[in-house]
């Protein structure tokens, strides 16, 4: 049990890939890199669209290298109370690009899990059949 985070991630868009290469600089400036680019990262939102239609965000972070994430977010509020009797009693919302709007109801309703009111797993079914928020149960398995 020692070894087990203090905290833990219950809604997020998953990180499919860290890569050097910034696409912000390569298809929004006539720079190569952050030295030339005129930052066009702070002005622009690029996401990726696959075959499908699906959209993955691509944001930049401080050192100019682009991380894509999945094209939809996933949650584990099914298993926030096994996890509760494992030892965490913290729990991480990390959100990509929410609207203020869905904020405050969506942690809202992860704060109800994450206390014992709410049941985790309905709380998982009823996110996803809302789908504006396409939430999903990902590769998330509980050991």
């Amino acid at each position: 049990m020692k070894d087990m985070p203090h905290s833990v991630e219950i809604h997020l868009l998953m990180p499919m890939f860290h890569m050097e290469h910034c696409v912000f600089a390569a298809f929004l400036s006539s720079g190569k890199d952050h030295r030339d680019c005129g930052r066009p990262c702070e002005d622009h939102k690029v996401e990726l669209r696959d075959r499908v239609g699906a959209s993955f965000p691509v944001l930049p972070d401080t050192g100019c290298r682009n991380t894509v994430f999945n094209s939809v977010a996933q949650s584990a509020a099914e298993y926030v109370g096994r996890m509760r009797e494992l030892g965490p009693r913290a729990f991480r919302v990390d959100l990509l690009r929410e609207t203020p709007a869905q904020v405050g109801p969506l942690l809202d309703r992860y704060a109800r899990v994450s206390a014992g009111r709410d049941d985790g797993h309905e709380t998982w079914r009823q996110l996803r059949a809302l789908n504006q928020l396409g939430v999903t149960r990902g590769t998330l398995q509980l050991i």
